[in-house]
């Protein structure tokens, strides 16, 4: 853990299994408080304990994220073998519920409606990789500009030899293709919202529609798994895809410039491609939080590719880069959020929410194909999740 890194503990002492030898070693340590503990110490002890439940909690999951879930819950009940989850579908009633973007006031009402005890906790999950993925094999990588992308999803550019597009793919030969035509879904995305938040702050005078859930298209599908498997196979159809869908779909994703001032003021360009995780992970530390009056956290989408230093820690990311390699990551990532019913009668959800939020929950979902949250805004979530600061002597 990065020495920046605050301790956290859970306040109940129940049933507290440590994840390893070290963890009662470090506890023994902590109690004679001689010398005090170093906090990456402490925070090492706070990560390798949980307090484990004993039942099996639903989460209602997004269709696109199937499977999600279940790597956390597998992690989990390698520890806690009494304690499960089950995944049930986004309609589902659940008292554990994953959105795959910022939670509007219609999402929080609806699942306080469904929740016995009325008390609702959200925070952020993880974050994701969004990018306009198309079916042209063998063009790889295309660069597409926030202009050449509005202009695709508007409909004023139908042709692969559009200017927009050609201009910045010297050397691709964008001849012959069938028209452009766009695939979209019948529902919220949370990748839509990334996508057109980006392209609001990018390409305002080739974009006025501002942020959407739901984009108009030529051809609308019932769900994320059915326009996928249709775009597999339809040469000259685009989607606005989670990059892990895209990659899981077999179809090539599109590159984005990301514009930056240098040391000396200058602006420069660097090429992004949606394939490089350590973009991803820098690229998250640009959402923007805010938290109501109850302390819930809501993330924004994650734009622009240059992280806020007040919720991004580099060292914390484990990311390495290569000398003067600017701290630039992937300009478009959606922020999942898990919401959850605290209610003290049945404590199973808040306990999964907690574990999702550790190291070992955050990388289950890395494992998926998700995107870690920043340091600094997972440990921010502790506290409406009732994880607090640990207490040296």
């Amino acid at each position: 853990m990065n020495m920046r890194e605050r301790a956290m503990l859970d306040p109940r002492r129940g049933r507290g299994i440590a994840l390893s030898a070290f963890a009662f070693a470090v506890a023994a340590t902590a109690s004679a408080c001689t010398p005090p503990m170093p906090p990456d110490v402490l925070a090492a002890q706070a990560e390798s304990q949980i307090e484990c439940q004993t039942g099996s909690t639903d989460v209602s999951v997004p269709d696109n994220l199937f499977g999600a879930m279940t790597f956390v819950g597998d992690a989990l009940t390698a520890v806690c073998p009494d304690q499960t989850l089950m995944e049930v579908g986004p309609q589902e009633p659940a008292k554990l519920k994953v959105v795959d973007g910022t939670p509007s006031p219609d999402d929080v009402s609806d699942f306080t409606a469904g929740c016995p005890a009325g008390d609702v906790i959200y925070v952020p999950l993880y974050s994701y990789p969004v990018t306009l993925a198309y079916n042209i094999f063998g063009l790889e990588g295309l660069v597409l500009t926030p202009e050449a992308v509005a202009g695709i999803l508007t409909g004023s550019i139908t042709s692969w030899e559009d200017p927009a597009i050609t201009d910045a793919n010297e050397g691709f030969d964008l001849s012959g293709l069938p028209a452009i035509e766009v695939y979209t879904v019948d529902q919220d995305r949370g990748s839509v919202q990334a996508m057109t938040t980006w392209l609001s702050e990018e390409a305002p005078q080739s974009w006025s529609d501002g942020t959407l859930e739901r984009l108009p298209g030529n051809i609308t599908f019932g769900s994320s798994l059915e326009m996928s498997e249709e775009l597999a196979f339809m040469e000259g159809a685009v989607a606005i895809l989670p990059v892990f869908e895209a990659f899981n779909a077999f179809v090539p994703t599109a590159a984005f410039p990301v514009t930056y001032g240098d040391e000396g003021g200058a602006e420069e360009e660097l090429i992004a491609y949606p394939d490089d995780p350590q973009l991803a992970k820098i690229g998250s530390g640009a959402m923007a939080l805010s938290v109501d009056d109850q302390g819930n956290i809501a993330a924004t989408p994650a734009v622009g590719g240059i992280p806020d230093d007040e919720i991004f820690d580099l060292a914390a990311s484990k990311i390495i880069l290569q000398e003067d390699q600017p701290v630039i990551g992937w300009p478009v990532l959606g922020t999942g959020h898990l919401l959850v019913c605290d209610d003290p009668a049945d404590p199973l959800p808040l306990s999964v929410a907690q574990y999702a939020l550790r190291l070992a929950g955050q990388g289950a979902l890395e494992t998926y194909g998700l995107t870690p949250l920043p340091e600094p805004v997972r440990i921010e979530t502790f506290e409406p999740l009732k994880v607090t600061v640990a207490e040296e002597d």
